[in-house]
């Protein structure tokens, strides 16, 4: 697994990380744990931006249309 394999890798599992904790802040109804997860979903968001930055500047010209086409944190 070379350097690209692992941006990739960890970009795809922040993008789904994101999902995930959008998904318990609107399922759970503690207030407190609702916003923690709002707040981890926003953390993981930046991440996620930040090593699709690094897979562009590295890779060159995408490949993947999912770099083109996702926007991170929007929840698709």
């Amino acid at each position: 697994m070379d350097a690209i394999d692992c941006l990739e890798r960890a970009w795809l599992n922040a993008q789904e990380a994101v999902r995930d904790y959008e998904m318990y802040s609107k399922r759970i109804k503690e207030g407190e744990i609702s916003s923690a997860f709002k707040r981890f979903a926003e953390q993981e968001g930046e991440t996620a931006r930040q090593l699709r930055e690094l897979l562009i500047k590295y890779k060159g010209q995408p490949m993947d249309s999912a770099l083109h086409n996702n926007k991170v944190g929007d929840g698709q």
